[in-house]
């Protein structure tokens, strides 16, 4: 007799006789035989759902999987992971999934073997990169061929007895990315932390100020040459940073890949003359161009005339600066980071320079302008008083 799955089932013919079981799998044909029906089903269990699933892989051992994962080959052609992104997943899942799954049938995982990978980690931080990770590869092992439970994603990380920080506390509406008006420095903070800053070097007094009122994230920034400025237009041009991978640093696209513009004031609120020390510094980076002191031509070189690594800068730069400001404590902590100067920017040109939300989306290089409104502005702003106006 034949099954629903394309097994041919033989009982036995006899007393004392095996029951046999006849399937082609992957183009070959396989057979097993048991000393019972009820032994033979529980054979075939594992062989009807690689039949019924399409999933050609489901035998091969998960650090198979895992390999394919982490294999370039594996995406479409120009929609390669970054850099920063493939260091990270191929180090969470030789780190911590291998040990556990690598040696596995894939078809043998079970929840609890995901589970078991996830609680091997410390943080809650790295838990959720993990799970992300897990999420990931489950989606991409069932669209491969090489799982079919897509219950291995639905895992969670468990501090067991661990300390975890407890859960933000939000108003009711409000959207989970809102930046609170007290995590953003004002014009005054910043201005106090450039002149901290320009007490190891005039240059890091600009620095801290055109973060501040151009919105570069800290890659986009180490990555600045004078080329990309246009001194007249008080623009730039946003179209590469430097990230750190395993200890090397590389030069590649802006987040999402995607190249803009941004323009800085002449003066800031505060009246610093940012775009005439802009202009300045250009000039200065041609002449130690051309001297040979800085040969990438760097905004905002390291002492060496090479891109800055972020933690050589907060350790030599920022770290004095936020002690003498205030912006961090002895122990490092704070409410306000050197990223906190982009939040600067989005609000300065929302709040201060009334530029519209799409517009301080395209300058800042978020996503889409949903991000800009839902960190800047706020899913509750004004509630109250539009409810008040409108009722009696």
């Amino acid at each position: 007799m034949e099954t629903a799955e394309g097994i041919t089932v033989y009982p036995a013919r006899s007393p004392g006789d095996r029951w046999r079981a006849v399937w082609y799998e992957n183009g070959t044909r396989q057979q097993c035989q048991a000393a019972s029906e009820e032994r033979l089903v529980a054979k075939l269990e594992k062989v009807a759902e690689r039949l019924t699933t399409d999933a050609p892989n489901l035998l091969r051992p998960a650090a198979d999987l895992i390999a394919w994962y982490l294999s370039p080959e594996r995406h479409p052609a120009g929609q390669a992971w970054s850099r920063k992104h493939t260091h990270t997943q191929r180090r969470l899942c030789q780190r911590f999934l291998l040990p556990v799954l690598g040696d596995l049938p894939c078809q043998d995982i079970l929840v609890a073997d995901m589970q078991r990978a996830l609680n091997a980690v410390s943080t809650a931080g790295e838990g959720a990169r993990l799970r992300r990770c897990i999420s990931a590869l489950v989606s991409a092992g069932l669209a491969g061929g090489w799982l079919a439970n897509a219950r291995l994603r639905e895992v969670h990380w468990q501090a067991g007895g661990r300390e975890v920080p407890g859960p933000k506390v939000t108003a009711a509406g409000e959207s989970a990315v809102y930046v609170d008006p007290d995590e953003i420095p004002g014009p005054a903070d910043v201005a106090k932390l450039g002149q901290a800053m320009a007490v190891l070097r005039d240059r890091y007094e600009l620095m801290a100020n055109f973060a501040a009122y151009t919105g570069l994230r800290w890659g986009e920034l180490a990555a600045l040459t004078a080329g990309q400025i246009d001194v007249a237009a008080r623009m730039v041009r946003v179209d590469r940073k430097v990230v750190e991978v395993g200890g090397a640093l590389y030069v590649e696209s802006p987040k999402n890949r995607k190249w803009r513009r941004t323009i800085y004031p002449r003066l800031t609120p505060e009246v610093y003359p940012l775009g005439e020390l802009v202009a300045a510094r250009v000039s200065e980076v041609a002449g130690e161009q051309a001297a040979g002191r800085n040969p990438l031509g760097l905004m905002f070189p390291s002492p060496g005339g090479k891109y800055w690594r972020s933690s050589n800068f907060r350790r030599r730069v920022l770290q004095p600066a936020y002690l003498a400001t205030g912006w961090r404590d002895a122990n490092g902590e704070g409410r306000w980071t050197w990223h906190s100067l982009r939040h600067v920017f989005c609000t300065t040109a929302l709040n201060i320079w009334r530029l519209d939300a799409p517009d301080v989306s395209r300058l800042a290089g978020h996503a889409n302008v949903r991000i800009t409104l839902e960190m800047y502005v706020g899913s509750t702003s004004g509630a109250i008083e539009r409810a008040l106006a409108t009722t009696r």
